[in-house]
């Protein structure tokens, strides 16, 4: 006898997403209305570098990144704009936003105010996870112990003023994007989600703690690997709910939103990716019992440059195919009873429970500390797998043939970045002049006293912002008392041997003198300098890249992320490396290259090479040559090649003689 389908036809079992954000409030917000008459039914808010590091679209740290990898968010103004035509008490909107959580979370209330829609009625989710910022995202803004507190303040601030809002989504997905196991995965993220519990515990009484372990929902990663990631997402489902009610004695259900892996997209033979991601989706939905919530899907062009609408299209009609045509939602759950999924289901959990166990005893730094060192191991074992063939890539390290099936994604039209850029700068002016300067400055003295303490910055921001305050003007506010702002450790020991991670502490990378470099290792023959350029924080490949030099026998000094050129160039005089390697995923990359180069011929140093990594449009190569790139390399470039590249730039007398990077 068949089993009996456990729902209608025409049921809607998860929420359709689409991770979309450039330019400006308006620009987004036209693509929102684009999107939700296509047939998603979420928002999911990308904000761009700027916005989520705490500068306003007119810092010098924010040149050439306005509204280049998301919505450029100054003030409530640009949060009217952001969601005009758009019923708040009808939205579910997701804010993919952490360290300025706080902020966007305060500006999104103040709006519903001055709409008069209720606060209970509010439906989203803020990020609000600082713990994967520190180890794999990078856009922290605050140390550790303030990032926590904050993040405290609005899960407590959040059970008050919005019940249905999910104040954290603890992110297991960035972990498996630095090539985590799925034990570890599991682990990290429920790790960081009861870290953050057991702190809000002593602000809520009972009823209220049982409301805000209720809210608590994760945004997790799906690989193409069908059985061990259908028994993760599985292990998630189980775990969770028992850890709850063991510690808390509250009765819930595990609650996740997905993405699925970016890592396995590939530059090479794009067109495969359509099947990667497609594949993808089955773990997170085929498991009844381990659903996800929420899905998005990622551009099938991702590595080459961010989603076009046609690609965001496809990646809808993905995921409709999935819910509409494939009846995958209609049974009951597939794979319970199975004796390999459940094994491995079982083993991952048990697994994922001791890494719990081990990050509550460490705590929160230290457990920073170990991830730190973790991923950086965990993405040279991939890379090496992958160099080495024991894991085919296709496209990469296999089946090479070009398809030609995908053209290149097509050029949105709009004004470019620069004047972006200049029009968010002036229209920021005609803000803050059009502001009630008395009503700004008591805000803002509101916010500092908040600051001193850990309690209470939610209501001040929301107070800021109505009274016309900006993103970078609350950050700066609060680095007044809590400052200066914190780099995250690379979590790599390059003095030799086995990476482990760095000492954890303050540094400003990008002021012009405290960013100056920290050398990891004595004067070897050959050195280099590598820099994370511009605000974009991921350093997988910088991670991956600085173990293979230094196993070669190169001497690497590491800035760390939010370097100025400025900084970089003054870093390379005054190291006199041989050679300085950039990284930039954020289409900052013609401007930072240029800056570099200028601030390098001030110094008199106009002929140091500067190789390039990144996402780098072929458009652009031409002119990146012109600036004194010597070598280019996009996503899926071999780092044997990469290092031979830098070994090239050595002096005559200073060739390495300690081998290479293969094999190793």
């Amino acid at each position: 006898m068949s089993a009996e389908p456990a729902s209608s036809p025409g049921r809607t079992p998860w929420i359709i997403r689409t991770y979309a954000g450039f330019g400006s409030a308006a620009d987004t917000n036209a693509r929102f209305r684009q999107n939700l008459a296509q047939g998603q039914r979420g928002l999911s808010v990308a904000f761009d570098l700027p916005t989520q590091c705490g500068y306003d679209a007119d810092d010098a740290m924010a040149q050439g990144e306005v509204g280049r990898t998301g919505v450029s968010i100054g003030h409530l103004g640009d949060m009217r704009a952001l969601f005009d035509g758009i019923d708040l008490a009808a939205a579910n909107t997701s804010m993919t936003i952490n360290a300025t959580a706080p902020w966007l979370y305060a500006m999104y209330l103040a709006l519903a105010d001055e709409r008069g829609v209720n606060r209970a009625a509010l439906r989203g989710t803020t990020q609000n996870d600082l713990l994967k910022e520190f180890v794999a995202r990078g856009t922290s803004i605050f140390d550790p112990a303030t990032s926590f507190a904050f993040s405290v303040d609005l899960v407590a601030t959040a059970r008050a003023h919005t019940p249905r809002w999910n104040p954290t989504n603890c992110c297991g997905y960035h972990l498996m994007e630095s090539a985590a196991r799925p034990e570890e995965e599991v682990g990290y993220a429920i790790a960081g989600a009861v870290l953050l519990l057991d702190a809000v515990r002593a602000r809520l009484p009972a009823e209220e703690l049982a409301e805000a372990v209720d809210a608590t929902s994760f945004f997790i990663n799906s690989g193409i690997e069908l059985v061990p990631e259908i028994a993760k997402v599985r292990a998630y489902a189980a775990l969770w709910p028992r850890m709850c009610r063991q510690r808390y004695g509250v009765e819930t259900r595990f609650r996740a939103g997905c993405q699925v892996r970016s890592l396995t997209l590939t530059a090479q033979q794009p067109e495969v990716n359509i099947v990667r991601i497609a594949l993808s989706c089955l773990p997170v939905l085929a498991s009844a019992e381990a659903r996800v919530g929420a899905l998005q899907l990622p551009g099938f062009r991702e590595a080459i440059g961010l989603p076009d609408a046609a690609e965001q299209l496809l990646a809808l009609r993905t995921q409709q195919v999935w819910m509409h045509e494939t009846g995958i939602a209609d049974w009951p759950d597939i794979f319970a009873g199975s004796h390999v999924i459940e094994a491995e289901t079982a083993r991952i959990a048990a697994a994922a429970e001791a890494i719990v166990d081990r990050s509550l005893k460490l705590g929160y730094e230290a457990t920073i500390l170990e991830l730190a060192g973790l991923l950086g191991r965990r993405v040279r074992e991939w890379s090496q797998r992958i160099e080495r063939g024991e894991q085919v890539l296709v496209g990469v390290n296999a089946f090479q043939e070009p398809m030609g099936i995908a053209g290149p994604a097509a050029v949105e039209s709009g004004p470019s970045n620069d004047a972006v850029a200049a029009l968010r700068a002036q229209a920021l002016r005609a803000w803050r002049q059009g502001r009630d300067d008395e009503a700004w400055r008591t805000a803002r003295a509101a916010l500092i006293e908040a600051a001193r303490g850990d309690l209470g910055i939610v209501e001040a921001s929301i107070d800021f912002a109505k009274a016309g305050g900006t993103t970078g003007e609350w950050t700066s506010a609060i680095l007044e008392v809590r400052g200066p702002r914190w780099s995250a450790p690379l979590g790599v020991d390059l003095s030799g041997g086995a990476p482990r991670a760095a000492a954890l502490q303050p540094t400003t990378p990008q002021a012009d003198a405290g960013g100056l470099p920290v050398s990891f290792s004595v004067r070897t023959p050959t050195r280099v300098l590598l820099a994370k350029a511009g605000l974009d924080g991921h350093t997988n490949a910088l991670r991956l890249l600085a173990m293979a030099l230094r196993d070669a026998g190169m001497e690497v000094i590491w800035l760390g992320p939010g370097t100025t050129p400025r900084a970089i160039a003054l870093g390379a005089v005054s190291e006199g490396v041989d050679a300085i390697g950039l990284s930039s995923l954020s289409g900052a990359h013609l401007w930072v290259t240029s800056e570099v180069r200028a601030e390098l011929a001030r110094h008199g140093a106009a002929d140091l090479p500067i190789l390039l990594g990144g996402i780098l449009p072929q458009a652009d190569h031409d002119a990146l040559r012109a600036l004194g790139v010597v070598s280019l390399f996009g996503p899926g470039a071999a780092v044997s090649d990469i290092v031979a590249a830098f070994a090239a730039c050595a002096r005559p007398e200073a060739k390495p003689t300690h081998g290479s990077s293969e094999g190793r």
